[in-house]
């Protein structure tokens, strides 16, 4: 006797196979398309967990989180699909089904941690996204899939971040409690999407937002939110000038500005504008060509054209359409696939004061660059950290993480961005911070 599920991955694949010779049958995939929850996690801190640990440890660790998501996933009616890296991929048929797993997620690591000293506690950021997939037994494949990857790759640890799908199909149950984080540009998407946040714990630290009201009531929860303030940092790491953020918006620059910075050549007289929106920070580029930067917490999607600041070193990070043409061409959705050996489908590129380009290829399963470790090593540069940064792909997509640097790395703003709390932003010569 058949086994439904199991001729459903066959006929999939031998369609997929087929269909090179006669594309014609790529139609016959419709019948497998339907709206699922489609849900990505990724582990925080597995990197210097790796290094102080030693890769035994690590893996041992990477496996028991994922083991324990794998549980969670299970409880809620959903299904595995797959880990890649330190990612987990999962399915789910309801989106209230996903959002109960996340929940469970986050708690049950949260119990994981109590015992352990900070150091040594991993976390998971999460994100959700539902929408039509085509779905094979062991594999999704669509642009569900890769929206679901680029909702998780904004939010933060111990975050669970949804999709405006998400959010309609499970706001009527009035289980959750939502708030609204506004309009975030997501990788390949020719419009903003609105993107929300699950509250799954009520203290202050979840809940990055003003004081001065309550944010949302919902499910009979109501949140009581600090209120944030805007903080200039001295090199020696002490604050100088601060002033309280309030609902509307600020803007940084030169002595006529409302956060005025006096003597910085690299300041333009309006620079910078920060705004609280529904409790959350944000902050955009109104200099006109001089660039904000904003200090990576967590890994970062790389879009094309980036701009990557690492101590000294200025990066543009650029996607080369043959080697994402190949990608495509093979048969395969995104998320997952393997850049090709020996080719690169991106690249960091340099230029010096005196216009000299210098490239870098993005090969392999990562690259990493610093003052004496990495693929690549800049030894003249004292600002960065011995092994500062790394990139690493994920199916067509590419990936930015700090490697625990001292100074930090940065990324050049697009529009309005979201500042969560703590986080550091350069602007002209000075570094700012959003605190509470």
């Amino acid at each position: 006797m058949s086994d439904p599920a199991r001729d459903s991955s066959s006929s999939v694949s031998q369609i997929i196979s087929e269909s090179r010779l006669r594309p014609q049958l790529l139609a016959d995939l419709e019948r497998f398309r339907r709206n699922v929850t489609v849900m990505f996690t990724d582990i925080k801190g597995s990197t210097s967990y790796f290094e102080k640990h030693g890769d035994v440890a690590g893996l041992l660790m990477v496996h028991e989180c994922n083991d324990l998501l794998k549980q969670c996933v299970q409880r809620h009616k959903g299904r595995f699909i797959k880990t890649i890296g330190d990612a987990v991929m999962a399915m789910f048929d309801t989106p209230a089904d996903a959002v109960r797993s996340a929940v469970d997620m986050q708690k049950s690591i949260l119990d994981v941690n109590r015992p352990k000293q900070e150091s040594d506690r991993v976390t998971v950021r999460i994100g959700l996204h539902y929408g039509a997939a085509i779905v094979q037994t062991d594999d999704l494949f669509g642009d569900a899939v890769n929206v679901a990857s680029r909702v998780e790759s904004q939010s933060q640890a111990e975050q669970i971040f949804i999709s405006e799908t998400v959010r309609d199909e499970v706001a009527a149950t009035g289980e959750f409690a939502i708030r609204s984080l506004g309009r975030f540009e997501l990788k390949g998407k020719t419009e903003r999407r609105y993107l929300y946040e699950v509250i799954w714990k009520e203290d202050a630290s979840n809940v990055a937002s003003s004081a001065d009201h309550t944010i949302f009531m919902n499910a009979g929860i109501g949140f009581c939110v600090p209120t944030l303030k805007l903080q200039q940092m001295r090199q020696d790491g002490s604050v100088g000038a601060e002033q309280v953020l309030k609902q509307g918006a600020l803007v940084i620059g030169g002595e006529d500005a409302d956060f005025p910075v006096a003597g910085d050549p690299l300041m333009a007289p309006l620079h910078a504008r920060v705004s609280v929106e529904g409790g959350q920070a944000f902050v955009e580029d109104i200099s006109g060509g001089s660039g904000v930067y904003v200090r990576l917490l967590e890994t970062r999607m790389l879009h094309d054209g980036d701009e990557i600041l690492t101590g000294s070193q200025r990066f543009s990070f650029r996607e080369q359409e043959h080697g994402t043409s190949a990608a495509a061409g093979s048969g395969t959705h995104g998320i997952g696939t393997p850049t090709m050996v020996g080719q690169s489908s991106a690249e960091l590129v340099t230029e010096s004061a005196d216009g000299v380009t210098q490239r870098y290829p993005l090969t392999g399963d990562s690259v990493s660059w610093g003052r004496s470790q990495g693929t690549f090593v800049f030894p003249e540069d004292r600002f960065l950290s011995r092994s500062h940064a790394r990139i690493y792909p994920r199916g067509v997509d590419f990936f930015l993480e700090d490697l625990n640097s001292r100074n930090g790395t940065y990324v050049r703003t697009r529009g309005k961005v979201p500042v969560p709390m703590g986080t550091r932003i350069r602007v002209g010569g000075q570094i700012l911070r959003v605190m509470q």
